[in-house]
């Protein structure tokens, strides 16, 4: 695993340069309520995470915009390329006083796969929230990689088509 510091700078450059922090996403929009849908839970988030906050790309059943970086889940995911599942966070000391935990929404368990962009590169995840524990087996969490590697792909494509457009602009 990986710290907060490594690859920092060059994971929030291009956070900027691909304008993924930009508008919402209809693509992505429809990857967070498969992931909500298939997994049966209440909450599916697409976050990116910058310097100070977490903003939601996506969502659905939370409307929220973003959340603070030192409180979110999410801070914990980007750390690795696996997926980072806390099966009941009132009994994870790193959790069990967290604002989200203790207050709305009551949380309880999280799955979050990392936007893997480039190597060591990631970006935010796709993640899944529940307020009762959970497990979630192996072959959850290769279901659940296999949708954020397609919000990768949409966030790539994205990136393409402006930078498309930029040069037809110019020329």
């Amino acid at each position: 695993m990986t710290s907060l510091a490594d690859h920092e700078e060059e994971r929030l450059r291009i956070l900027e340069e691909t304008g993924a922090l930009a508008g919402p996403d209809p693509v992505l929009d429809a990857i967070c309520r498969e992931a909500r849908d298939h997994f049966s839970v209440p909450i599916a988030l697409i976050t990116l995470v910058d310097r100070q906050k977490l903003r939601v790309k996506a969502a659905q059943g939370l409307s929220v915009s973003e959340l603070p970086r030192d409180t979110a889940f999410c801070t914990y995911t980007i750390l690795s390329d696996d997926v980072f599942v806390i099966p009941d966070m009132l009994a994870d000391e790193r959790f069990r006083s967290n604002p989200l935990v203790l207050g709305q929404p009551h949380l309880r368990f999280y799955a979050g796969a990392p936007l893997a962009y480039l190597r060591d590169i990631r970006l935010g995840s796709l993640c899944i929230l529940e307020t009762r524990p959970r497990r979630f087996s192996p072959g959850d969490k290769a279901e659940l990689a296999e949708m954020a590697d397609r919000v990768v792909t949409a966030i790539a494509t994205q990136e393409l088509k402006a930078l498309g457009t930029l040069f037809a602009s110019r020329h």
